[in-house]
């Protein structure tokens, strides 16, 4: 089929199949990570960023796909989740930069797009790094521009692109040695070709798509005022743990109790999401599959009815008109409800859910930072794959924010120790990024699949102990690695070790590690807390 132009319908529908096609492909996509620990989630951050995405472009459907552009680059940007989404969010700045005012495009203004996508995405990164997504979307602009110049049907303009991004992609291992060691490709970069190939299927085979999978909705409630109206009224989250969990069957079994619905995780721990007006109903279902964890209900028509009061308020109320902020606020990503009270304890105003398998979007983050009363936010997106989503939400807030890099718990917590609510923002900043990196922190978890990392071999179900990002001891027993790990990082003027146990930690085990490290390590003082986090038997910290 020979497409010389496309207009906003024709790119929704492409973005759509895209969507769909990543969906589809996000397990395998998320079985690329390099290190084998359950936090390979490039394929669903990619999915979730660009579902919302498609969410914006079906409330700002336009024939213009200069409009069209602009609304998938909005909805990514506030749905951007993980580097790899925040990537992709970046991607699509660019390609709406150079398509803005169209109303179609030809094969060389889409080539020409792309190739803007690719140079927005590298200046968003401050250490572009070779043999990632950048490298693909980049090769596969390049091999778009060129066929457009010959060839006027986008289709081929298309195909040429991805035939060069598949062969590019089958190169990533040579160019990072990480990706040589495991064995794999670049899983972002193979997450954005198994978007090109959807929406390219959707374009040549002019396939409507549609992301609605719910049976039609049914009428729901009305609120106590007449202007708050919802089909759903209750907003019900959950964390379902358990054996060989299915996501799409879960998906099917909560179909039709209501709208929004994400089903997203691996098969021990899924996290749903459903708008729905009978949550127990929900709750029942989800009972089928696993256990139950971090049960949230919120009534969606009293929120909305508070915050029109609280608006009404902040417009009319004479107190309100002269009321301050707060000098400084902190907003802190954060999983398990151990973890939560020991921040909250330390000055956090605000905790944003999330962390391993579960990356926050941009919109989570910025809207929490403007939930706080201050002035200036500082926060603590605590994981190496938030920080990009952190510092993309500095753009959507009106208060002063500043991302402290903090990679892990253990570096938040830390630099925690350090803040002054009082205090200048900058000097403030520079104590707690100099108490953050006075620490030594590690991580204990297990492997999801065979592989080699640092060369060392490691097999499913291996427990390991990951320092400043990289595997360095691999065991089978969790307090072996601990005590490894202790064994690496404790020096002659260490004075405290402080260790917080995960939810699969029976905390008479935790007592009982406790002991034995006040018997190996007498001079220092050891700290236990309970955390909560899944995934990760422990965070520990030297200092």
């Amino acid at each position: 089929m020979n497409v010389e132009h496309i207009d906003g319908i024709d790119l929704a529908r492409m973005l759509k199949a895209g969507c769909i096609k990543v969906e589809e492909k996000k397990d395998q996509v998320n079985a690329l990570n390099v290190f084998p620990v359950p936090d390979g989630d490039t394929g669903t951050n990619m999915y979730l960023t660009l579902m919302a995405a498609a969410r914006e472009i079906d409330k700002q459907l336009s024939p213009s796909i200069g409009r069209a552009a602009a609304a998938i680059s909005r909805g990514s940007l506030m749905g951007a989740r993980g580097n790899s989404g925040v990537i992709l969010s970046q991607v699509f700045r660019g390609i709406a930069k150079r398509l803005e005012g169209m109303e179609r495009a030809a094969a060389r203004d889409l080539g020409e797009a792309l190739q803007l996508g690719a140079d927005t995405a590298y200046r968003a990164v401050m250490k572009p790094v070779e043999g990632t997504i950048l490298t693909v979307i980049r090769e596969v602009a390049r091999a778009a521009v060129a066929e457009a110049r010959e060839n006027p049907d986008i289709v081929a303009a298309l195909l040429a692109a991805v035939d060069h991004g598949n062969q590019v992609l089958a190169r990533t291992p040579q160019m990072l040695p990480a990706l040589q060691e495991a064995g794999v490709v670049d899983a972002g970069g193979q997450g954005l070709l198994y978007f090109i190939e959807g929406a390219l299927e959707a374009l040549a085979l002019d396939k409507d798509i549609s992301l609605v999978r719910d049976e039609k909705p049914r009428p729901g409630p009305r609120g106590r005022q007449a202007d708050i109206i919802l089909d759903f009224q209750y907003c019900t989250e959950v964390l379902v743990t358990g054996n060989e969990l299915d996501t799409e069957a879960i998906t099917n079994q909560l179909a039709g109790w209501g709208d929004s619905l994400l089903v997203v995780g691996d098969s021990e721990m899924v996290k749903v999401h459903v708008h729905s007006n009978h949550p127990g109903q929900v709750l029942e279902n989800c009972l089928q599959f696993g256990s139950l964890h971090d049960i949230k209900i919120n009534n969606m028509v009293e929120e909305s009815r508070q915050r029109e009061e609280s608006l009404q308020h902040l417009l009319t109320s004479e107190a309100g008109i002269g009321e301050s902020n707060q000098h400084l606020g902190v907003v802190a990503v954060a999983v398990g409800s151990g973890i939560g009270r020991i921040f909250e304890s330390l000055g956090v105003n605000q905790l944003v859910d999330g962390g391993q398998t579960m990356n926050p979007s941009t919109e989570d983050i910025a809207a929490a930072c403007q939930s706080v009363k201050a002035d200036n936010i500082i926060v603590l997106p605590n994981n190496s794959n938030i920080v990009m989503a952190a510092q993309q939400a500095k753009q959507l807030c009106d208060q002063v924010v500043e991302v402290i890099p903090t990679r892990g718990i253990m570096q938040g917590i830390a630099a925690m120790v350090a803040y002054d609510p009082g205090g200048e923002l900058d000097e403030v900043i520079s104590a707690m990024v100099e108490q953050m990196e006075h620490v030594k922190s590690a991580e204990v978890t297990y492997a999801v699949r065979d592989s080699v990392v640092n060369g060392l071999q490691i097999e499913e179900g291996n427990i390991l102990g990951i320092v400043d990002g990289e595997v360095e001891i691999v065991t089978d027993s969790v307090n072996d690695t601990v005590i490894q790990l202790l064994e690496e990082l404790i020096g002659e003027e260490d004075e405290l070790v402080t260790l917080i146990y995960g939810e699969e930690v029976d905390q008479e085990d935790a007592e009982r590690l406790r002991a034995e490290l006040e018997e190996l390590y007498p001079t220092v003082d050891i700290e236990m807390h309970f955390g909560g986090q899944s995934h990760y038997y422990y965070f520990l910290s030297v200092e």
